[in-house]
């Protein structure tokens, strides 16, 4: 009997690349590489696109970057989301890569529209400490509207979340913890 191959997709969507997403990520990569996954990955704050642009379908195709993110979102069996979260908002230019992937009528190629039946996620909510504080009163994060109205409903489920607060440093056990889980999740890819 032969083995799936677990294609794994890492999408940073820390616009500023920090070093404290950075160490999350390669938590997650590490486990699931020990795992056997092949593992590809996306900066948002790399690519080169318009995030408002608006299209028809008369218009041309999308940038050549979501064309490449589109196919990776394709290509992958997971898809898993490190988005930093401010006072219950995201970077614009992170929404705007939603929009124009996730979202129905956004991206046409080959004149259709793109569905991502047949994928699991997991979105990583990295809260600052407004978020944080906002979360712990009314346990309502941000990554809900990603999770059902971006990711779900373009077909990707199950999608598992964790919220991840107060990583000021990741030298306490608080952040040791979460990075072990990290490794954890991508070593069964959940």
């Amino acid at each position: 009997m032969f083995a799936l191959m677990r294609q794994l997709l890492i999408i940073n969507a820390d616009i500023d690349k920090t070093p404290t997403t950075a160490t999350l990520i390669n938590a997650y990569k590490e486990g699931a590489q020990a795992a056997e996954a092949v593992v590809k990955e996306i900066a948002i704050a790399d690519l080169k696109f318009n995030p408002n642009k608006q299209f028809t379908l008369s218009n041309n195709e999308p940038e050549p970057d979501l064309v490449q993110a589109v196919n990776a979102i394709k290509w992958a069996s997971h898809v898993v989301i490190f988005c930093p979260v401010y006072k219950d908002s995201i970077n614009s230019k992170i929404k705007g890569f939603f929009d124009r992937v996730f979202m129905p009528d956004q991206v046409f190629i080959s004149g259709s529209s793109v569905n991502f039946n047949g994928r699991s996620g997991r979105v990583v909510s990295i809260l600052d400490e407004a978020a944080w504080q906002d979360w712990q009163v009314d346990m309502k994060p941000t990554y809900l509207a990603v999770k059902k109205l971006t990711l779900e409903k373009r077909g990707i489920k199950p999608v598992h979340t964790s919220t991840i607060g107060h990583l000021y440093n990741l030298d306490n056990e608080y952040s040791k913890k979460w990075i072990q889980k990290l490794y954890s999740f991508g070593l069964k890819l959940i």
